[in-house]
Order: C-alpha cells, then structure tokens, then sequence
C-alpha cells in the first residue's frame, strides 16, 4: 500500500509543501485534520477508545472522529471519509446533518494540526473497523469528563472537547 500524502500548512493553514504521513510524524510538520463530535438525540457524546493497530496515540480515548486530510482533500470531505472508515456512518442521506462549529490549533513539540471541527446529530447503527477504533459509546458531558481525568486522551480531541463546551455556555 502506498503512504498516503499530506499537506504541510503554514499558520495561516496555506499549503507550502508535500509530505508523506511518516516524515509529518517524524519531523512534528504541521497538517490538516477533520474533526466530527457525534451527539445522538439525548445529548449525549460519542467517545471512542482508539485502536492499539494507530501509528499515533494508539489506545487512547477521542472525542468523536478524527480524520487526517491527505493532500488535494478538504476539511469536509475527509470528515465524511472518517466517519465511514471508523463508524461506517455513510454522507447518504445526512448531508445536511453535518454543521461546521470551528477551527482548532493544537501545537506541541512533536504533534502539531490544524483542524476543523464539525458536529452531527445521529442515532443509526455503528459500525467500527477494528483497525481504527477499539470500541466507543456515547457518553454524557460528565462521563467523558471522568475519562478524561483518569484516561490517556487524545490531546487535540480534548482540546476540541473543552471549545465545545464553551459553546454551550
């Protein structure tokens, strides 16, 4: 299988290079990801425990799904690809249902995204891959509050958790 392509983004999130997926790993460059926080309709959120088979953050809780955007894609599309991928949740039938809510910055020394963040409403069937996600359930604000304090979470997933939140305020 072919190493999937990245685009490398400056600040301003324009592109100013190709990458490989390994060396964006390696060197800590700074990419594009999609972000989707699932709600069903009791409000509460889906978390997901990612699966041991990951290159990055492999076991640990997210929010949602996150998915890295290759290069030439956009935000949205690669939301939607995501979703498929890790839940088998499809576009058909719920484009309408996928609403922007805001951008992300997460920076540290050797992990560095710009993301946006999207938020859909859905109460089908899950269907996980394995090779992405190990399990996940929907959860209240508080119950992913004590995973949050008690488990190794995604970093950028907690980020987007927390600017959520402050949105219902």
């Amino acid at each position: 299988m072919e190493e999937e392509i990245l685009d490398v983004v400056d600040e301003k999130d324009f592109v100013v290079r190709k990458a490989t997926r390994q060396e964006v790993r390696e060197k800590g460059l700074l990419y594009r990801s999609s972000r989707v926080i699932i709600l069903n309709s009791v409000g509460e959120l889906l978390v997901q425990k990612r699966s041991s088979k990951k290159d990055i953050f492999s076991g640990y809780w997210d929010i949602g799904v996150a998915e890295t955007v290759i290069s030439g894609e956009d935000y949205e599309t690669a939301a939607w690809r995501g979703l498929e991928e890790e839940t088998g949740v499809t576009k058909k039938g719920l484009e309408s249902r996928l609403v922007y809510l805001f951008d992300l910055r997460y920076r540290s020394e050797w992990y560095n995204e710009n993301s946006k963040v999207y938020k859909l409403v859905y109460d089908g069937n899950l269907t996980l891959d394995e090779n992405e996600v190990e399990k996940a359930q929907y959860l209240s604000i508080a119950g992913i509050k004590g995973i949050i304090n008690h488990n190794p979470f995604h970093p950028s997933g907690k980020e987007a958790f927390e600017k959520y939140l402050k949105i219902l305020e």
